[in-house]
């Protein structure tokens, strides 16, 4: 995954290592967002847009 921040929010580009498909994602500064705590908005933003890609489920190795 690839993410950057812009005035708005952030994008994130999320590639498949399987096939290659890269969903590109964004989401808005909005609720849930904590200007004291960037990493961890961003981490909850990514989560959240993930769980709706509607992809397998994430493997450990």
């Amino acid at each position: 995954m690839r993410s950057k921040r812009t005035p708005e929010g952030w994008v994130a580009h999320i590639r498949r290592e399987s096939d290659g498909i890269t969903q590109l994602i964004a989401f808005p500064d909005g609720a849930g967002y904590a200007p004291d705590d960037v990493r961890g908005s961003l981490i909850a933003g990514c989560e959240a847009a993930i769980a709706r890609l509607g992809l397998a489920p994430a493997t450990r190795h």
